[in-house]
């Protein structure tokens, strides 16, 4: 008898499967032998369909997310793989804007019963495997594929997409990827394919040059987007020199970076895949941004939930926070032990008053863990309401790791 006879199945063996969220490394498998093993033995679903193929520190999930809006609002068909989910498995996989259904996962799940069983395949492999037959059955024109840690050894590095995208380098997940910007490169350079085009983002320095050391060796074509110099102004993306530019409903200026590179992208992609200038610049001044990327939660509130969690990402945000000149500045935040170090919360001292929120599981950083770095309040499930209706009339931000969304939005509710 089938152990998949409902989706209800399908949540209780995911759910029986270690994640990299609550459990760290020990839920990873850095090494593409399992995945690939298990798509030869299903058909090779990851050969039928093109695809673009997205790695960096910060910003390829807006990246990815607008590359989908643009080829869409093209008239092709899409599907997009992305990592982690905020409220539901099904937003990892998309077809068309539209998550991936019950019946779609629960269908591949009946279908491959015997090779799960035959193949040991981590959390986020299983997903990875799930986007890719799903990109195969669905017929997608084109597919963006988000890596989820690295790329060298990420268990999306089995495509061969007809171009890579870097979108930027900073220090995260330094106990898997390494403690230096350049190791980390190294890691995000293995994306890049043989005779495989690659754009690269907001990268510079020591780290450029080794993405452009790889690109060399496999003889791939740069695409330099810090070229174009972008700059974010009042919403407003701009590129000197010329007369493009995108009014976009996004806040954090980081944004002029995952912009320009989608532009770079498109134009890029020309030739197989034509968009109209009017097609680009409707999609993205149309982009209301991402839930969890400085999304604002209440309507008549300044509250906003940023999943900043490296230094990259926290410099952007208190750039877009120091734009706010009113008010007294409110941080509620959460982090995972291995994010506790002075360069991320030395930033946060810029806050008027500071409350953490412990998250359960083995990667949770305790409020013992922060009081070294920072004075803090704590936040928790009991005390949540009187504190928030305190805060009525503050800019309050909500940060320190996409997995504190759901209990955001929990309390909100």
């Amino acid at each position: 008898m089938s152990l998949f006879r409902t989706i209800e199945d399908v949540w209780e063996y995911l759910d029986s499967i270690p994640m990299f969220q609550k459990t760290g490394t020990s839920a990873s498998n850095f090494g593409l032998k399992n995945i690939q093993e298990f798509c030869d033995q299903i058909g090779n679903p990851e050969k039928d369909f093109k695809s673009i193929h997205v790695a960096g520190t910060n910003g390829k999930g807006t990246t990815c997310n607008l590359l989908e809006a643009v080829y869409q609002n093209a008239g092709y068909k899409t599907g997009m793989f992305t990592s982690p989910h905020l409220l539901k498995y099904n937003e990892r996989v998309r077809i068309n804007g539209s998550d991936v259904s019950d019946e779609l996962i629960l269908k591949f799940f009946q279908t491959t019963e015997k090779e799960l069983a035959a193949v040991r395949l981590t959390f986020f492999e299983i997903s990875t495997a799930l986007a890719f037959w799903v990109f195969s059955k669905e017929k997608v024109d084109i597919a963006i594929v988000e890596t989820g840690l690295g790329g060298r050894l990420d268990s999306t590095n089995i495509i061969n997409p007809e171009l890579s995208v870097i979108t930027s380098i900073g220090i995260d997940h330094a106990e898997i990827l390494g403690d230096s910007k350049e190791e980390i490169a190294r890691e995000k350079a293995g994306i890049i394919k043989s005779n495989t085009p690659v754009v690269i983002g907001n990268v510079s320095g020591n780290e450029c040059l080794v993405l452009l050391d790889k690109a060399r060796e496999m003889n791939s074509k740069v695409v330099l987007v810090s070229n174009g110099n972008p700059y974010f102004e009042n919403g407003v993306v701009l590129f000197p020199g010329t007369n493009e530019q995108f009014k976009t409903h996004l806040i954090e200026p980081v944004n002029a970076w995952n912009i320009a590179s989608v532009k770079a992208i498109i134009e890029f992609m020309q030739e197989q895949y034509p968009v109209s200038v009017h097609a680009q610049k409707e999609a993205i001044e149309n982009f209301k941004g991402l839930a969890a990327r400085f999304e604002k939660l209440v309507p008549t509130l300044n509250w906003y939930f940023s999943g900043a969690h490296n230094k990259q990402a926290i410099d952007s945000l208190l750039e877009t926070v120091r734009s706010f000149t009113r008010g007294k500045k409110i941080l509620i935040f959460t982090l995972m032990k291995d994010k506790v170090n002075s360069s991320i919360l030395e930033g946060l001292s810029e806050f008027d008053k500071i409350y953490f929120f412990e998250q359960g599981g083995e990667r949770g950083a305790k409020k013992a863990d922060i009081d070294r770095y920072l004075s803090v309040q704590q936040i928790n499930n009991k005390n949540q309401q009187k504190i928030l209706n305190e805060l009525k009339t503050e800019l309050v931000i909500f940060t320190g790791s996409f997995y504190f969304y759901s209990t955001v939005k929990r309390w909100l509710n």
